[in-house]
């Protein structure tokens, strides 16, 4: 489908043929997401469908994720809690648990890490790169052969959970998110999975847990890893802060990081590399002995390829939506809100050409962490994880996604990438 035909492709269809309105409407977002949210934010920015409103525009975004008192987290929360087996911040708004516990994790999660996280992360990746290219021939797999393992390594190590197999880990997280956050149509099975996978993560980290209470004459522990902190913090009792809640926490961040942060990796690669001269400032930028200003390059390519596309929010109350202008709109209650990060990041109104790839753009025009009371809560980890990540990549020479198979990545039947091959640098490798 050519860009701009879409909605003249779904106006033709009857308005209550709903079943072929959602099957085009999906096609579409598989097909050319870019080309289909462009079209909606020159002729209908806010989109109601038949699968919920999609906000397109960067300050309709920004309204829908300020009000999380109108906007809930109320379509998935649920599902969410039902994966975890527990109460968890990322599920829930408002005083009752929402900050209580996000106040909780940025004391545990802080800002402060920052330096010593990414010294682990480049300790980390440097070891398993090492490994993946000595077994190399002259291509590897990114992402099996580094990025989930370099990502599953730096969190057990970050959170202090020594013990947890790094395979399981990643295999847990993948069946976890898969069910609470793609699962659009609630396929049973994915749900169980899911369910599963969240009892056994559970389980693992209940071993650890018990284990180093166990080592600690009053139950507390010296360790600088967030576990640790856990361990130590006394709060009153009121608050709930047992070690069920300490592992609903840790699983919960687990299920937000893991796959994520494997799969950017691989993306922002893809990315710099469908961009030659941006590749080429990068590779710069990752030589130069400054790693922040190397951050803007990774941050700049994942606004082209955001993991969270789109975050859906649960109206609770009829709201006006863009008030005083001309797309301005009423939002029923009980509507599911589509709320569009990957629109809203090249909102013409808002971002200087926003097609071009431009490091070091406004903090605010970047949304691949969110926005919000429920952006990214391991933020300040994140913020240097993921870039040093790529980081370690770029600095390997010839350690590069193949000539013409820079789009190479292979999702095998899941919602996340799972299979990314790249030149190992022993030799020149031919064009896919």
């Amino acid at each position: 489908m050519a860009v701009m035909d879409f909605l003249t492709a779904y106006d033709a269809l009857p308005e209550d043929d709903v079943p072929r309105r959602v099957a085009l409407l999906r096609k579409s977002m598989a097909a050319d997401k870019a080309a289909l949210f462009t079209e909606l934010r020159a002729h209908r920015p806010v989109f109601s469908t038949p699968v919920g409103v999609f906000v397109t525009r960067h300050p309709d975004v920004l309204e829908v994720l300020s009000a999380p008192e109108t906007f809930t987290v109320g379509v998935f929360g649920p599902v969410l809690e039902e994966v975890l087996g527990a109460p968890f911040v990322l599920a829930r708004d408002g005083a009752d648990l929402h900050w209580r516990e996000r106040g909780y994790g940025q004391m545990l999660l802080a800002a402060e890490d920052a330096p010593r996280v990414r010294e682990l992360t480049a300790r980390v990746a440097d070891a398993v790169l090492d490994e993946a290219l000595a077994q190399a021939g002259d291509t590897f797999d990114l992402i099996q052969e580094y990025a989930r393992r370099a990502a599953a390594q730096v969190a057990i190590s970050y959170l202090g959970l020594d013990g947890v197999d790094e395979g399981a880990l990643h295999s847990c997280t993948r069946r976890m998110q898969w069910a609470f956050a793609v699962n659009p149509d609630r396929d049973p099975a994915i749900h169980a999975a899911g369910v599963a996978a969240g009892r056994e993560l559970h389980e693992r980290v209940d071993e650890v847990i018990s284990r180093r209470r166990a080592a600690s004459e009053d139950g507390g522990d010296g360790s600088p890893d967030v576990l640790g902190r856990m361990l130590r913090m006394r709060l009153p009792a009121e608050y709930g802060f047992d070690d069920e809640r300490i592992n609903a926490n840790l699983a919960g961040y687990l299920t937000g990081y893991q796959q994520n942060a494997t799969q950017c990796t691989a993306t922002a690669l893809k990315e710099l590399a469908l961009r030659p001269e941006a590749l080429a400032e990068a590779e710069r930028a990752a030589g130069a002995g400054d790693p922040e200003r190397f951050d803007a390059h990774v941050w700049e390519a994942l606004r082209f390829h955001p993991f969270v596309p789109v975050t859906p929010r649960l109206c609770l109350r009829d709201h006006v939506l863009a008030a005083g202008t001309p797309r301005q709109t009423v939002i029923p209650a009980k509507s599911v809100v589509l709320a569009c990060f990957a629109s809203a990041m090249f909102d013409e109104e808002v971002l200087d050409a926003p097609g071009e790839f431009r490091p070091g753009r406004p903090p605010a025009h970047n949304l691949v962490l969110g926005y919000g009371a429920h952006d990214c809560l391991g933020k300040y980890a994140a913020q240097v994880i993921v870039p040093e990540l790529v980081r370690r990549v770029l600095l390997r020479p010839g350690v590069r996604p193949l000539p013409g198979g820079e789009r190479a990545l292979d999702y095998a039947g899941t919602p996340f990438p799972q299979h990314y091959p790249v030149s190992s640098g022993r030799r020149a490798v031919p064009a896919v």
